[in-house]
């Protein structure tokens, strides 16, 4: 299953990497953007092929690190440039790739819903600084992109209800974590976790280590991890490992 994942992964960067090339090749046979609020600071003609080819080069880069930070950085930078040379609805396209990559990956871990707000504002001033090209052609892409928004909305809520059906009713109903709404941080130590527990529950929900990978990492016995997690299974009010990841993954977990 993790091969089939990293294989996808791979082959979307391998295609992401040969639409970079191509733009970057084709910029320079181009004359920039005039229009572009860019222009004010440094041709565009110069600017759009020097970015593409950067991208080109942090794409090499995530093929050889599979570092996802890497792959948002070229969205993001990608999304900025096709915004403000007048390919709106692609940069917007690539903003939000951008935030679904990060919520799949659980890239921000603290205070996750503070730093997306920050990125779409951020997005939003973009989007107005196109109004070089056009008060109306800003309007349609401003509500191009709330649409967006609310449309990936809309299906997320819609999986999370679906696809709560899956989870045991004992996570679904579990009283351990009481106050705390879903998303927001939660503290291991404020359960009275000791150091070792906290360690391969951390080990287990970050790295997704499992008991065999965790005994091995810290010199201890496979029976040992278990009954070290066997009591970590009491304090959350669940019945295995499996139930305790699907507990804390609502949360961001801290030691």
């Amino acid at each position: 299953m993790d091969r089939n994942r990293i294989s996808s992964e791979r082959v979307v960067a391998v295609v992401g990497l040969v639409f970079l090339l191509v733009a970057a090749i084709v910029s320079l046979l181009l004359d920039g953007d005039p229009k572009s609020i860019i222009e004010k600071i440094a041709p565009t003609n110069i600017v759009i092929p020097v970015v593409h080819f950067i991208c080109v080069g942090l794409a090499i880069v995530f093929l050889i690190t599979k570092n996802f930070y890497v792959m948002i950085s070229i969205f993001m930078i990608e999304s900025e440039l096709t915004i403000l040379t007048n390919y709106e609805e692609l940069g917007i396209f690539f903003f939000y790739a951008a935030l679904i990559l990060i919520l799949c990956k659980d890239l921000f871990v603290h205070k996750p819903r503070t730093r997306v707000f920050r990125l779409f504002i951020i997005h939003l001033i973009t989007v107005v600084l196109s109004y070089t090209h056009g008060i109306t052609y800003m309007l349609i892409s401003i509500s191009y992109s709330l649409f967006c928004f609310a449309f990936y909305l809309w299906i997320y809520f819609s999986l999370k209800a679906k696809l709560s059906c899956l989870i045991p009713q004992n996570v679904r109903e579990n009283n351990a974590i009481i106050g705390k709404p879903a998303g927001s941080t939660i503290s291991l130590s404020d359960y009275n976790l000791n150091e070792r527990q906290r360690t391969f529950v951390l080990e287990n929900l970050q790295n997704k280590l499992c008991y065999k990978e965790i005994s091995e990492k810290y010199f201890v016995s496979v029976s040992t991890v278990k009954k070290i997690f066997a009591e970590v299974f009491k304090i959350f009010e669940v019945s295995n490992i499996e139930e305790l990841r699907l507990l804390l993954l609502q949360y961001q977990v801290k030691e």
